[in-house]
């Protein structure tokens, strides 16, 4: 699906059209490096917490100014098999409006053209990781891993296909973070 047209359901067709052309300077780059790997220090470890560390995020930057940062919602595929997710249309308002444990999909930051995703190699070197994803993990990329950053364009040239279904909205990313608030202090 069009990432352009999900993030048109939550926001002004002047802010859909704007992150379309949007590419981050090289300091907002390190922006997102550094708020991640302070987001990854202070949240314990704990695989399948995709979206909750995705909406932590997304609040970090946004308070460091960064703009058209955005959690999004779908399936992730390895090697060409679904991993989590189904590709299948769900209703994004309800799961993440709710406390929602059988949604099996995955969540990431789009930042412009690029994915940013906090929470893959936590969850690929942890013991409930899916095989197919810890085997590609520690193959394409080794242990100790933070934070994944790759153009949206490119990540199948590292075996990973991302496939956004929902765009968070502000208020689920602030109830979602609101959660983490105990986690984080």
């Amino acid at each position: 699906m069009n990432f352009e047209k999900l993030l048109a359901g939550w926001r002004t067709k002047a802010e859909a059209k704007a992150y379309k052309t949007f590419e981050p300077t090289q300091e907002e780059k390190q922006t997102l490096a550094h708020t991640g790997g302070d987001v990854l220090r202070r949240l314990p470890p704990a695989a399948g917490a995709c979206a909750l560390m995705s909406a932590v995020f997304a609040a970090r930057l946004q308070q460091s100014g960064l703009r058209h940062v955005y959690v999004a919602a779908g399936s992730l595929s390895v090697r060409g098999q679904l991993v989590f997710g189904d590709d299948l249309p769900f209703d994004g308002e309800k799961v993440f409006s709710e406390s929602n444990s059988s949604w099996n999909g995955h969540a990431w930051i789009m930042f412009g053209p690029y994915v940013a995703d906090i929470s893959l190699f936590r969850t690929a070197y942890s013991q409930r990781s899916p095989t197919l994803l810890s085997t590609h993990v520690r193959q394409e990329f080794g242990e100790g891993r933070g934070l994944l950053m790759v153009r949206w364009a490119d990540a199948p040239k590292s075996g990973l296909r991302y496939s956004p279904q929902y765009v968070l909205s502000d208020d689920q990313v602030a109830a979602l973070t609101n959660g983490a608030s105990a986690i984080l202090g």
